[in-house]
């Protein structure tokens, strides 16, 4: 046995002892890059829409805001995956969410383009129940929440890779992407054929879930009452939700202009585009994301978001100062490092606020699909400003507010929270019964 492999052994022995959960897990990390490419050719369609296609602004705000528009179909997806098989399930994400970013490579206008775009986006959080599903069925739960990080750690590192190589190729051929996205679609594939492996090893047959018997309308009935019903009934967590959306709003003005800063007033390349934002971006999450964890465990998920939404309000100041790639760089390095609480406080706020363990993914689902309307909502308006003043300035002052008012209402959440606990008892799970007729 070589070095090389003997190292990577022993890093597998690290996270999970079992022999067989060890051969799992080879095989996610090999999936995982495959399937991280996807991120990464999104990172680069608004900007390669706005520039190469000279897309209007309304056409570059529905290529920005539809993966999180169309987030709210993470439920629909969850239900789908629980009645289908995992080899159906894959081959329908693949045809519906994949294959249509090779439609792109054919387009010669925007809004053909687009389309395709929007189409992908249907699916972009369709892969999220069956990695969930493999997590739970095939580890150990003492070595889930590393292997979690581990995933996301090559995740995060494929889209920073990816996304600076597609900016390097964009620069030296503008319209390579009628290459790299065919291929990245047959790559893409094989990462999900590496999972479709998983589903046929004994250990995740053995584990798997029963399919239920009602129907899908009734159960999306069910669903939908029930993450209604807890954000009826939990004060706090609503709150919660209030303050994310705030936040949330001003974080989605941000991202909406971001490719009108960087084409029409920058005039960024490709490469540059992709440098001074998703590689160094991607770069300050993986080295600030241990401690961060850290300051989680002392803070608490809802003291760290309060204290990220509050330092974010520098993010949208600083994306007015800046004057060229290497100012927008320190920016995205500043707002990296400011992100990395939120990205934590994203997943860990929810469960954590779940008033009992099995009510943790109505919490989740809850909280993804706000960000579906608050995509909906927090994009337009901005670039409608934008377009009415013809200056970036103030749908960012906007979204500088914005950040402050979520920082404040969290922290006063996290303190009402706090007064509860302290003065009541623990409160009883709120019920989940199926909707009445």
């Amino acid at each position: 046995m070589s070095r090389v492999e003997w190292g990577h052994c022993l890093i597998l022995d690290r996270l999970v002892a079992f022999p067989e959960s060890r051969n799992i897990l080879r095989l996610q990390l090999w999936a995982t890059p495959f399937i991280a490419l996807q991120a990464a050719v999104f990172q680069m369609l608004p900007v390669l829409l706005r520039s190469y296609f000279q897309a209007s602004e309304w056409e570059t705000v529905i290529s920005t805001s539809a993966i999180s528009i169309t987030l709210v179909l993470s439920v629909v997806w969850n239900e789908l995956y629980r009645r289908i098989g995992s080899g159906r399930y894959l081959a329908l994400l693949w045809i519906s969410a994949i294959a249509p970013l090779a439609g792109i490579a054919l387009c010669h206008k925007a809004w053909t383009s687009l389309v395709f775009i929007v189409i992908a986006a249907t699916g972009f959080g369709g892969m999220q129940p069956l990695t969930g599903d493999i997590l739970r069925s095939c580890y150990p739960p003492a070595s889930r929440n590393r292997i979690f990080s581990v995933v996301q750690m090559v995740t995060q590192f494929t889209v920073m890779v990816g996304t600076y190589l597609i900016g390097l190729w964009l620069n030296w051929r503008p319209d390579s992407f009628r290459w790299y996205l065919p291929v990245g679609t047959v790559l893409v594939g094989m990462g999900m054929w590496l999972l479709y492996c998983i589903t046929r090893r004994q250990l995740f047959i053995e584990r798997q879930q029963a399919k239920p018997s009602e129907r899908l309308r009734t159960s999306l009935r069910r669903v939908y009452h029930n993450m209604l019903r807890v954000f009826r009934e939990d004060s706090i967590f609503r709150r919660h939700e209030t303050a994310f959306s705030i936040y949330g709003l001003g974080w989605m003005i941000c991202w909406a202009l971001l490719p009108f800063l960087c084409v029409d007033k920058l005039k960024l390349t490709y490469e540059e585009v992709a440098r001074s934002t998703q590689t160094v971006l991607q770069l300050t999450l993986l080295l600030t994301m241990l401690p961060t964890a850290y300051l989680m465990d002392q803070l608490g998920p809802l003291k760290t978001a309060a204290y990220s939404f509050a330092a974010l309000a520098l993010y949208p100041i600083g994306l007015m100062w800046a004057y060229d790639v290497n100012s927008l760089m320190i920016v995205t390095i500043l707002y990296g490092v400011m992100l990395s609480g939120v990205n934590l406080a994203w997943t860990l706020g929810p469960i954590f606020l779940a008033r009992d363990a099995s009510q943790a993914p109505t919490y989740l689902a809850i909280h993804a699909t706000m960000v579906g309307i608050r995509g909906l909502i927090g994009q337009f308006p901005a670039v409608a400003l934008y377009r009415w003043t013809g200056d970036l300035r103030m749908p960012l002052a906007l979204a500088v507010v914005l950040f402050a008012l979520g920082s404040v209402i969290m922290f006063r959440v996290e303190r009402d929270r706090r007064k509860g606990m302290a003065v009541a008892p623990v409160p009883e799970p709120i019920p989940v019964a199926p909707p009445s007729a």
